[in-house]
């Protein structure tokens, strides 16, 4: 029986119209990662909450830690789709596997590759760039980033959300780059320590 549970936040009935989209997505997602990731005890919570999705999808995602993922969804937004929610559920998911070990990361780099690894999974399954990794990376920023790879005191919001100077989800590059070279696919790659990657890109 699958640990991988979900529940519905929805005393508004806002998400009535999206529980067959969830269901299915469920049904979809969790056999395949399960086996790939050995998934396994993690709640998902899906709630209504325009202000934390991403505009192009209707739908965003987070994972705080290793065993809770938040679905959030724009109830009046007709971006939301079957695929997008898919690829928000294999990006968290990764995110999750990838808490456990070797974590998240503290650093900027480590960060980096905690996001473009769960951005390649999602490409993985997709066999698409994701809409917020089709970016143009300046030279300028490609230098910039690789003094601060080692770097706790960064701006988060800044290098993967291009709130500043920096265009969102940078950190892309450097996994796309390593998996490459390597010729290995994201679910491959899930905990691979973040150095083995940084070295490659800092090159």
């Amino acid at each position: 029986m699958s640990t991988v549970k979900h529940y519905i936040a929805n005393s508004t009935g806002e998400l009535n119209k999206f529980k067959k989209l969830i269901a299915t997505s469920l049904d979809e997602v969790i056999p395949i990662v399960e086996d790939e990731l050995n998934a396994s005890q993690i709640d998902i919570i899906f709630i209504s909450a325009a202000m934390l999705a991403i505009p192009e999808y209707g739908i965003g995602g987070s994972s705080p830690g290793p065993n809770h993922i938040y679905v959030s969804f724009d109830p009046y937004s007709d971006r939301i789709t079957q695929q997008g929610l898919n690829e928000t559920l294999f990006h968290e998911i990764h995110h999750c596997i990838r808490w456990r070990d070797p974590g998240y990361g503290d650093t900027l780099g480590e960060a980096m590759v905690s996001e473009g690894l769960a951005c390649l999974y999602e490409e993985q399954h997709s066999g698409k760039v994701p809409i917020y990794a089709k970016v143009n990376i300046k030279d300028e920023h490609i230098h910039k980033a690789k003094e601060l790879l080692g770097s706790k005191n960064y701006d988060h919001s800044e290098w993967f959300f291009g709130s500043k100077n920096i265009e969102r989800w940078f950190g892309y590059n450097a996994c796309k780059h390593y998996a490459n070279i390597n010729n290995k696919k994201a679910s491959d790659l899930v905990d691979i320590p973040a150095n083995a990657i940084l070295k490659a890109y800092a090159k």
